[in-house]
């Protein structure tokens, strides 16, 4: 029984061997594979670093000042957002010297006896819209002439333009002044404008897309545009005034 152990020992001694050398080669050769994969990726690391250094120290200073003016930066922009938000929802809307559904409008001190409608989209500090008045239907077809112009704060300075016979035609320059839901309109041409000095407009409660449909319809048109139009600009060309 001693004898058969030992043979079966001496035979399975050279497999057991073998499996030994096998698998110490393949622990001696690990390490060598993991030590290529580390130098591979520090290389990478090594490069990185080089370039961020490089880069930081021809423009560090610059990039650091401008890196802790990012955040005043961000505030400011947000903040001249939102005040353009809110400026483009307080001027927006229709204005006449009669505001439909407003209870105090004799608070408001409108004028009286003029017949004036203003309708403004606003955005971005870009104002533009349309402006009839008595005077507009009496000296051009038109029912109402149109508006462009820049808001900075309460305050816009708008063209009064349309296009006539092919050209940009401005009529008038004004200067329209908001006190919370009123606006005062300052014409550039004084006496000779289409539209009243001053006059003092309150803003409509809605939006309606007929605001202006009709303006014109009991009051006497011309066949054709007047001789004397006021103009400011004409075909890029100045015109006197009358």
């Amino acid at each position: 029984m001693i004898h058969i152990e030992s043979q079966v020992r001496e035979a399975s001694t050279p497999f057991m061997s073998r499996r030994k050398i096998n698998s110490n080669k393949q622990l001696h050769n690990q390490p060598a594979q993991q030590n290529v994969v580390w130098y591979k990726r520090m290389w990478v690391v090594v490069v990185a670093v080089g370039s961020a250094a490089f880069t930081l120290g021809l423009q560090g200073p610059t990039l650091l000042q401008n890196m802790r003016k990012i955040p005043g930066e961000l505030e400011k922009t947000w903040d001249q957002y939102m005040a353009w938000l809110k400026d483009d929802v307080a001027w927006a809307g229709d204005w006449s010297t009669f505001p439909e559904g407003i209870v105090d409008m004799s608070d408001m001190r409108l004028s009286e006896g003029i017949d004036l409608k203003i309708t403004l989209q606003a955005k971005g500090g870009k104002i533009s819209g349309m402006i009839a008045s008595s005077k507009v239907c009496a000296k051009a077809p038109f029912n109402f002439l149109l508006l462009r112009g820049t808001v900075s704060g309460n305050v816009a300075s708008v063209e009064v333009w349309d296009i006539v016979e092919g050209h940009s035609w401005v009529f008038e320059h004004l200067k329209l002044v908001r006190e919370g839901v009123t606006l005062t309109v300052h014409p550039a041409l004084g006496e000779f404008s289409w539209f009243p000095q001053e006059a003092r407009l309150g803003k409509h409660p809605e939006v309606t897309e007929t605001f202006m449909d009709g303006f014109c319809k009991d009051k006497v048109r011309p066949k054709g545009i007047s001789k004397k139009l006021p103009s400011i600009s004409f075909a890029s060309e100045k015109i006197p005034l009358p």
